[in-house]
């Protein structure tokens, strides 16, 4: 059974279309506290700062912004699954700044968060097998990433994406 939880790489997925790639090779990854102004970040402040409290406070102190947010899971290891075929930036571990960054998911009503290194990920990687990701993918259907493993990072200035970061699937 190939392992799904990466722990050298985590993606990040593009949930809402590949029309977002061209800002985001320009500009990298920012979280969507770094448009004030925007609508959206007026509708999801709110949550966005009850995410922080919960996850990211503990370990790093008060609010930074509202984050950029990866999964290690390997949905391409998933057929069926409904990120299998999605538009998604695969970052190295090494290119997150760990002392601005938490691992964290939620099992059988407990949550974790860890920092980000090496050992936390591997951890990760042993819990969250493949019968266990399709389990609880999508279990809450306003969060799809609740339950299964993610790391949250809250730079001061997003995180940069290289063009080769990007993978898309081939029609």
């Amino acid at each position: 059974m190939p392992t799904v939880c990466r722990t050298d790489v985590v993606y990040h997925y593009l949930l809402s279309g590949d029309d977002v790639l061209p800002s985001i090779l320009e500009r990298g990854l920012l979280p969507a506290s770094a448009f004030p102004e925007s609508e959206r970040w007026r509708r999801t402040e709110s949550f966005y700062r009850w995410v922080y409290a919960q996850w990211a406070e503990p370990l790093l102190g008060p609010f930074r912004n509202s984050g950029v947010y990866f999964t290690p899971i390997d949905f391409r290891q998933l057929p069926g699954s409904r990120l299998f075929s999605r538009t998604r930036i695969a970052v190295p571990v090494s290119a997150i700044p760990a002392e601005c960054a938490v691992l964290t998911y939620e099992l059988d009503g407990r949550r974790t968060v860890l920092p980000l290194t090496p050992a936390a990920l591997e951890g990760a990687a042993q819990i969250w097998t493949e019968e266990r990701v399709r389990a609880w993918y999508g279990r809450n259907p306003n969060m799809n990433f609740y339950y299964v493993p993610q790391v949250a990072t809250f730079p001061e200035h997003g995180i940069p994406v290289q063009p080769e970061w990007v993978e898309q699937v081939k029609a």
